[in-house]
């Protein structure tokens, strides 16, 4: 019997040892013969390479070297970010493998003080303290070639892991076609300044478009006499084009379908322009685009502004006056931004005034993808009335809200003709966001101008037509999903609570903004009467009780909305966590229970 046990244990080792060697050399055949071969089975096949991307990365005629620099020393303790390194070193290494030898991959971890952490520095990445401890930490993608120079991404953010790819394909692009894209603008208001003369000094240009001179070939064309974009325009730039005669409207028609890219700013009150010429410049401006419009399959009326008491920002009529919330002139976060768009995905806040609208018509031709959109609470008033009524909080009166959100800015996408290229155009129902006064402060400082910007109004403009300035290998790609899977379920619900207390907070606060007015006018009429006098005792005491109030009421629905929020976010995140493990083990243990079961059944 013990020689027969030792024989059965040997039996048993012999064929572990031989299952462990089989193994290994399945593995090394299958990397060796099936190295360029995988499966994506995720929801949003984020490991799969798009078409635009294979294209770009087959296109360089001379090779192209890809330096990954990551700091793994220096990242051991952030377990995120080296989980993201991984994500990234498998993009490039896919975008390498599918060049054909065109692209190639370097991997280099820049050591504090090393002669690779110079040349990291020296080609203009950044080394920033995100360490527990402050260390120092680059991770950032440089290209080069033997030609064109040399392109970076600074630091690669794990936050942007959605347009990683489109970063990578752009990287590569911008080595490939080195010389700046020339983008050919039509505009009906001053955006590149005006001249000065001998009564009047000169207006500088708006900042939106000295920015995009340093990034851009930029060629003005006069929509009065043009009959053909140049063939060398790769974007062409409409902001309320109002002189636009048929022959460039002809012209702009045969640019879209030989592939061209078209980023228009249309107005229904471009406050730039004295209210009377406002009015005809958007009337012009959409009598000249209609035929345009209707061929796409949009809708777009130039005499009506989108209202919304949500998003309105405080604004002062007149200085020295308290400001006070303003309907038409909207702050748009987040929520109103699309996520989904490199355009959008990483801004945080875009300012407009008396902004329009576009509807998408049935049997359109285009695809209408909106890019900033309203708050449910939207509606619309005509110009003539928004121009006409002093108090902003009047525009409220009888506001008729809409059934869904405004889109205020789109992305139209597909084919203007059968066997057409693919049109890429973006739709944005307001000019005055360009302009200085809603989003950048202008600083003088030793006989320079800094800029301050409050607001990603810029990076909006420039996201557009950089993005459009690209290949249409590049403008296919889209931003990916990111491999982490959120609470979606959670996100709604969070939503639900804030639109609970939404109406709630809005109205306590424009009481508490008539208390404060009120308060101000008191303490102006007892300063006019003088020191000596209590002008109004009790009504101040009053106001400011009332204010006292107010306040703390709006502190009780911040902390209850919190609380809510808390309650709901640690009821799903606990059924989520536990709800799977604890049906393993119940099934474990009836299947457990079956056993015994059976068992004393058979005996």
């Amino acid at each position: 019997m013990r020689v027969l046990a030792s024989t059965r244990g040997l039996r048993l080792v012999l064929a572990l040892l031989a299952l462990a060697l089989l193994y290994v050399a399945v593995v090394q055949i299958g990397t060796r013969l099936l190295g360029g071969w995988q499966i994506d089975l995720t929801r949003d096949h984020i490991y799969t390479l798009a078409p635009g991307t294979r294209a770009i990365a087959r296109s360089p005629r001379e090779p192209v070297q890809l330096t990954l620099y990551f700091s793994r020393h220096a990242a051991r303790d952030l377990p995120q970010l080296r989980a993201y390194a991984r994500r990234v070193q498998t993009l490039l290494r896919e975008v390498a493998r599918v060049s054909q030898g065109r692209v190639r991959l370097a991997l280099v971890d820049p050591r504090p003080y090393s002669e690779a952490e110079d040349r990291a520095l020296a080609a203009g990445l950044s080394a920033l303290p995100v360490g527990p401890e402050g260390q120092r930490v680059i991770f950032g993608l440089v290209g080069t070639n033997a030609t064109t120079g040399i392109a970076d991404i600074p630091f690669l953010q794990p936050d942007k892991e959605a347009f990683l790819e489109y970063d990578v394909a752009r990287l590569i692009h911008e080595l490939v076609t080195p010389q700046r894209p020339l983008v050919g603008l039509i505009s009906g208001l001053p955006v590149e300044g005006t001249p000065g003369s001998a009564n009047a000094p000169g207006l500088p240009p708006w900042t939106t478009f000295q920015q995009l001179g340093q990034l851009f070939r930029v060629q003005p064309l006069d929509g009065r006499t043009l009959t053909a974009i140049p063939a060398a325009v790769r974007v062409l730039l409409l902001v309320q084009p109002d002189m636009l005669s048929a022959g460039a409207v002809q012209a702009i028609r045969a640019f879209l379908l030989r592939g061209g890219h078209l980023a228009l700013f249309i107005d229904p009150d471009p406050e730039n322009l004295p209210p009377a010429r406002a009015v005809a410049s958007a009337q012009a401006s959409w009598h000249a685009l209609q035929p345009l419009f209707a061929e796409w399959g949009v809708s777009f009326d130039p005499d009506r502004v989108v209202l919304d008491p949500t998003l309105a920002r405080s604004v002062a009529l007149q200085p020295g006056m308290v400001p006070a919330p303003d309907p038409a002139v909207l702050g748009l976060g987040r929520a109103e931004l699309s996520h989904d768009d490199v355009i959008t995905a990483g801004l945080r806040s875009i300012n407009v005034s008396t902004i329009g609208s576009f509807e998408q018509t049935e049997h359109a031709r285009l695809r209408l993808v909106p890019l900033l959109q309203s708050s449910g609470d939207a509606g619309s008033a005509s110009v003539q009335r928004v121009l006409d009524t002093p108090d902003p909080q009047a525009l409220l009166d009888n506001l008729r809200q809409a059934r869904g959100r405004y889109v205020l800015a789109a992305r139209l996408t597909g084919a203007l003709a059968p066997g057409a290229q693919q049109a890429d155009i973006v739709l944005v129902a307001d000019t005055d966001l360009l302009s200085d006064r809603l989003w950048v402060q202008l600083l003088p400082f030793f006989g320079q101008t800094l800029t301050s910007p409050f607001a990603n109004n810029g990076d909006f403009f420039l996201n557009v037509v950089d993005n459009l300035s690209g290949s249409s290998a590049l403008i296919s790609i889209r931003g990916r999903a990111v491999a982490a899977r959120p609470f979606t379920r959670l996100r709604a619900l969070r939503a639900e609570a804030e639109q609970a207390f939404r109406e709630r907070r809005l109205a306590l606060q424009q009481q508490l903004d008539a208390a404060e007015q009120r308060l101000l006018e008191i303490e102006q009429a007892r300063r006019a009467a003088g020191a000596s006098i209590s002008l109004h005792e009790a009504e101040y005491r009053a106001a400011s009780e009332q204010q006292r109030e107010i306040r703390n009421e709006l502190r009780r629905i911040e902390r209850d909305l919190d609380a809510r929020i808390l309650r709901l976010q640690w009821r799903i995140e606990t059924l989520d966590i536990f709800l799977l493990p604890a049906l393993i083990a119940l099934f474990g243990l009836l299947l457990a229970a079956w056993r015994r079961w059976r068992g004393n059944t058979a005996t």
